[in-house]
């Protein structure tokens, strides 16, 4: 059976790669290094270009 999450943390899943902060995309990219095994993902690519965006 499913659990019932809140509003507030499946919104935040959900996020575009444009709403997220720096800190955010950090995190992203971290979870992806150990859950997909590297950054070689086209979600990966993207985060690393966005921030790569907002670093500037």
């Amino acid at each position: 059976m499913a659990e019932a999450k809140p509003e507030g943390e499946k919104a935040a899943k959900n996020k575009k790669i444009n709403k997220l902060s720096l800190a955010e995309i950090d995190l992203k990219l971290n979870e992806l290094k150990t859950s997909q095994g590297g950054l070689q993902s086209r979600y990966a690519r993207q985060l690393q270009l966005r921030k790569k965006a907002l670093a500037k």
